[in-house]
């Protein structure tokens, strides 16, 4: 017994790491021979120490000259799985920030809380690595980076997923590949079945990693597919007469108009544009019934017009027309804007009667998110410093003709999602208000005059405004952004009416 070593160099374990021991009980663990010498230093032992002397050092499993350790495919895989663990951790900070901060429900801001643990427990999966892909002093260390390594695998599956799912193309695709090559390659050099045969308590380590990836994709289909079907946007535009009154004169009828925009639904919607129109029928009484010959008369100049037995429609001459809610603005569920216009025409005006409609097109505000300050900002045809308002630009030919002025307003929509916004292309939202060059504000009797403003919309890539929506585009915008079209009942009071109301 006194003859043996007191200091062991144990064999190489599986890695090429071997064990070093006094008296039975280990001092350490080192890689190569300039380890050893290192430790042996630390330990106290004298620098010209002979290793070869076997009545200092006992060597088991091979002499001084056996290091099976590869440094530079170790600490390539090292680095390979730290670069992978950051990468993930930046994607779901990017994701978790984000939605935790910025998501447009409040479940997809828990969504992003969630991501942003994430994030945190792949950043402890890098820290992880260096124990792991190290000496192993840490007991869990491997199992940290395997539960890292999973998260990362589920959330390149779901990213992976989403983008397929919608088609479309972004750089980030290749992030996603990459991330889940990454992720299959940890698994494999990380060979889960040794790191769970060291866990107290695998399956609940596994059960703990399937619910919450559960609970992310459902979360985010709930969010995205079940609550926009759930809760459809509920607008209402409703037009309203005042009393009217006259000037000292009576030769001018001043009519009050009230224009409500409600919001009756349970979610909230950003206006794009609106616009209201007041018009002038003129009509005359004829004593001999109109026929069917002047019933298709009228209606192949207005499919939706009214048929009358004695009266003979010549026509609408737009008295006044514009906007009444700011487009960019937002309104909250069970809210209501009103907007008061007065409309000013001539008191002997030959009209028979008044007509008011309003409508206004929205986007759920849990679908899509406007930078409110550059939607607001108008953009216009025309150069506005110049004296005679000289006409510059031209909209595209679905939108307008040549010449026409109009005033656009136009901004990039952000989804609900951040995961959205990165396995979607990026849209702009343009919305025109035109005035065709030959503006009369009548049209009396030529069904092919249609002078009055009008308005047009498109979502599109940038610079690709000019390409005309179709049907299944705009079938598209209604399903992905809940695009919302909302007229108001058409509002009809006589003139006569009105102008005894107004004490004539």
């Amino acid at each position: 017994m006194k003859n043996r070593p007191l200091l062991v160099v144990h064999s190489p374990d599986g890695r090429g790491l071997r064990q070093v021991s006094i008296n039975r009980q280990g001092v350490g663990k080192v890689w190569s021979l300039r380890e050893l010498r290192l430790l042996l230093r630390r330990l106290g032992y004298p620098r010209d120490l002979n290793i070869e002397d076997r009545t200092h050092i006992r060597w088991e499993g091979g002499n001084s000259s056996r290091w099976p350790d590869r440094p530079w495919s170790r600490r390539t895989a090292a680095s390979l799985m730290v670069i992978g663990s950051l990468t993930s951790a930046s994607v779901l900070f990017k994701i978790g920030v984000t939605d935790a901060l910025g998501a447009l429900t409040y479940t997809g801001r828990i969504e992003g809380s969630l991501f942003l643990i994430a994030a945190i427990l792949e950043t402890v999966t890098a820290i992880a690595v260096f124990d792991h892909w190290g000496k192993r002093r840490l007991t869990y260390s491997g199992a940290i980076i395997l539960v890292g390594v999973t998260i990362s695998l589920l959330v390149s599956l779901l990213l992976l997923s989403v983008q397929i799912y919608g088609g479309e193309y972004t750089h980030y695709l290749w992030l996603w590949l990459a991330l889940l090559i990454w992720s299959a390659w940890a698994l494999r050099r990380l060979e889960p079945h040794h790191i769970l045969k060291e866990i107290t308590h695998p399956k609940s380590l596994a059960v703990g990693a399937v619910v919450s990836a559960f609970f992310v994709a459902s979360n985010f289909a709930y969010t995205q597919v079940y609550i926009p079907y759930a809760s459809p946007v509920q607008a209402r535009v409703i037009a309203k007469l005042g009393t009217p009154s006259m000037n000292q004169k009576r030769t001018i009828l001043y009519l009050p108009v009230e224009l409500h925009y409600q919001n009756s639904g349970k979610v909230g919607f950003t206006l794009l544009g609106s616009q209201y129109s007041v018009y002038g029928r003129t009509a005359k009484f004829v004593e001999r019934p109109n026929r069917l010959t002047e019933w298709k008369d009228d209606m192949e100049k207005e499919p939706m017009s009214d048929l009358y037995r004695h009266t003979e429609v010549q026509g609408r001459n737009l008295i006044s027309a514009g906007e009444f809610f700011r487009a960019g603005n937002s309104l909250d569920p069970d809210q209501e804007f009103v907007e008061k216009k007065i409309v000013e025409f001539p008191a002997g005006a030959e009209y028979d009667s008044i007509e008011v409609v309003a409508s206004a097109t929205a986007i759920r505000t849990d679908r899509g998110d406007l930078d409110d300050v550059d939607y607001s900002i108008p953009y216009y045809s025309w150069d506005t410093a110049s004296a005679g308002r000289k006409h510059l630009y031209d909209a595209p030919g679905w939108v307008a003709q040549p010449g026409d002025e109009y005033i656009a307003h136009h901004a990039q929509i952000h989804y609900g999602s951040e995961i959205l916004n990165m396995t979607r292309k990026p849209r702009y939202v343009t919305y025109w208000r035109v005035i065709r060059k030959e503006f009369s504000g009548a049209n009396p009797e030529n069904e092919n005059d249609f002078t009055e403003p009008y308005n047009a919309l498109t979502i599109s890539e940038l610079h690709e405004e000019a390409r005309e929506p179709s049907t299944s585009d705009y079938d598209e915008l209604y399903d992905r952004y809940g695009l919302q079209e909302t007229y108001s009942p058409w509002l009809r009071e006589s003139l006569p009416a009105l102008l005894k109301a107004a004490g004539r």
